[in-house]
């Protein structure tokens, strides 16, 4: 009886720890991030969270606008690699246009599902 009184408790700690460990894993958005610009657009379907996704091939493209299709926030960088501070935040539903005036300074280069 003593066992089995001791057990439980320890038992239920355990399943809580690996319940807790499981809701921090990787999923993917559900959706479309959809990138613009003057040559076409490149999509990129349900984009792992966290993963960074280089949308420029290191031409100028003239990536100008981000459609965010998806069920979560999309970071848009105008630097490959995902590197530094998002240059904007964009939510579900919305669409983020990178400035025209300083040319290719403001091309959009990487996108990020968080």
């Amino acid at each position: 009886m003593r066992k089995n009184l001791f057990r439980a408790p320890v038992l239920s700690a355990l399943s809580a720890v690996a319940l807790l460990a499981g809701a921090g894993a990787a999923q993917a958005a559900t959706g479309v991030i959809d990138v613009h610009m003057y040559k076409g657009e490149r999509n990129v379907s349900n984009p792992e969270n966290g993963k960074c996704y280089n949308v420029s091939d290191g031409y100028n493209d003239g990536r100008l606008l981000v459609t965010n299709k998806t069920d979560r926030k999309v970071r848009v960088f105008v630097g490959t690699d995902c590197q530094g501070t998002a240059d904007a935040v964009v939510e579900p539903g919305a669409t983020y246009r990178a400035g025209e005036s300083w040319g290719m300074l403001f091309y959009i280069r990487s996108v990020q599902a968080v």
